[in-house]
């Protein structure tokens, strides 16, 4: 009988050990096949980024040269309203759907979420327009800008499923073709009616059209997203779990956007003419922002499978990188602008800029705060652990707001740029720490 029983413990322990050592080699297998697609997911990511963020500064040079820096002053708070909507309808974005590696919720479940919300936004942009009381042109065109927003979120969640079938290169492709044929169709229309309204709604058109005959068609290619009738309640129900499981990742990305506009806000209210030159000094932030996308979406899904995998090493040293890279093309964009930064603008926009490059620089140091600082957020989602930045986020903005409005009137322009800039660099420096913190915590356990 105790031979028995010890070959029975020692098929056990053999069994245990071959069980472990295929998780080992198919989670080795993963990491190895996804670092070979990472390269050709950059390659498309990197150009499909650089495109579509490229399109609110151009659409601005556009608008400056053929409309006046009036209609810039206009065109660019209500893109400003308009992103904060986005934020709104991703409720979270792509980052807690690709990290969910459990597979928790199906990817239709994150489908409704982004319908049940594009309505919410609709409701709460009509209420924002209604209570400042604006004229038709300018709640038109922020409506037909939150409407283009919207179509973006709607094509984010089928990115999502195609980065976690890593195929993130084709989404890469999507956004190149909208934002080349997007700019066109605007540009094309602009000129010949000279009508805001109209030229926005070619994008739209635009990205409905590429949205509805490639993104779903490759998305439902790999996974399909149709829902069956007798399941649409269940995914409904799913959806509602996310929202509320998503509710402080939407709270902290929208409060890091949300930085920004406040200042913003103040200076519309106070000198509209001035708000045209602050969009247009935010401009060069797009590249910082940019630049940082495309370092940091295409190793989302490796950073979850690291972490979730417990090799926290590893782990951290991508995420250190990261950062690194960030920093360093924050502060080469920084250089190059403090050197031709006003030149270049005046080139662009056939206005002069010289008694800005003070702002230009006090801004760009608080956009690079500011994009580090979403690189950190995206972390915590990955990590599940945004409670400290939450908080952080809350009361740096809750502060901000009368900072805001007595800065913008004292001072003007520039107070706002020192107010924006003074509190990204305080939630860098607390959402850092916290990191630093916490990998200590972690290493001690």
């Amino acid at each position: 009988m105790r031979f028995f029983e010890k070959a029975d413990k020692a098929c056990t322990h053999t069994t245990d050990y071959i069980n472990r050592s295929v998780q080992h080699l198919e989670y080795t297998g993963i990491l190895v096949y996804m670092a070979a697609n990472i390269k050709r997911d950059y390659m498309w990511n990197t150009l499909g980024v650089i495109l579509q963020n490229a399109i609110s500064p151009l659409l601005l040079v556009a608008v400056a040269r053929l409309n006046g820096v009036e209609a810039v002053g206009v065109f660019s708070f209500a893109f400003a309203v308009s992103l904060l909507m986005w934020s709104l309808a991703m409720w979270g974005g792509r980052t807690y759907q690709v990290s969910d590696s459990q597979s928790e919720f199906e990817h239709r479940s994150y489908i409704a979420v982004r319908v049940i919300l594009a309505t919410v936004v609709l409701l709460v942009t009509g209420i924002f327009c209604l209570l400042n009381q604006y004229d038709a042109f300018k709640t038109g065109l922020i409506f037909v800008l939150v409407a283009f927003k919207i179509l973006e979120s709607f094509a984010d969640v089928m990115y999502g499923i195609l980065q976690v079938h890593n195929r993130l290169y084709i989404s890469g492709r999507s956004l190149a073709v909208k934002a080349v044929l997007g700019l066109l169709a605007f540009v094309v229309i602009d000129l010949a009616t000279e009508n805001l309204l109209l030229a926005v709604t070619g994008i739209i058109s635009v990205n409905i059209a590429v949205f509805v005959f490639y993104d779903l068609v490759q998305a439902d290619a790999l996974e399909s997203v149709r829902f069956p009738r007798n399941k649409v309640q269940q995914y409904i129900r799913e959806a509602g779990s996310i929202i509320r499981r998503c509710f402080g990742v939407f709270v902290i990305f929208f409060l890091a956007m949300f930085s920004l506009n406040i200042p913003r806000y103040f200076i519309d209210i106070y000198d509209e003419r001035e708000v045209g030159y602050f969009g247009i000094l935010a401009m060069p932030i797009t590249l910082v922002v940019l630049m940082i996308s495309f370092i940091l979406q295409p190793n989302v899904l490796l950073l979850s499978r690291l972490y979730h995998n417990h090799d926290l090493r590893r782990f951290r040293g991508i995420v250190y990188k990261i950062l690194g890279v960030s920093l360093c093309v924050g502060v080469a964009i920084l250089s190059l602008a403090a050197i031709c930064g006003t030149w270049v603008l005046h080139l662009i926009f056939g206005i002069e800029f010289e008694e800005y490059w003070y702002a230009l620089m006090v801004i760009l140091i608080g956009g690079i705060a500011s994009a580090l600082v979403t690189v950190y957020l995206n972390i915590y989602v990955i990590m599940r652990r945004i409670n400290f930045a939450l908080i952080v986020l809350i009361v740096t903005n809750i502060v901000l707001v009368p900072v805001s409005l007595v800065a913008v009137q004292k001072w003007g322009l520039i107070g706002g740029v020192w107010a924006f800039s003074a509190t990204n660099i305080l939630q860098l420096f607390l959402v850092a720490l916290y990191f630093v913190y916490d990998g200590i915590k972690g290493a001690n356990r």
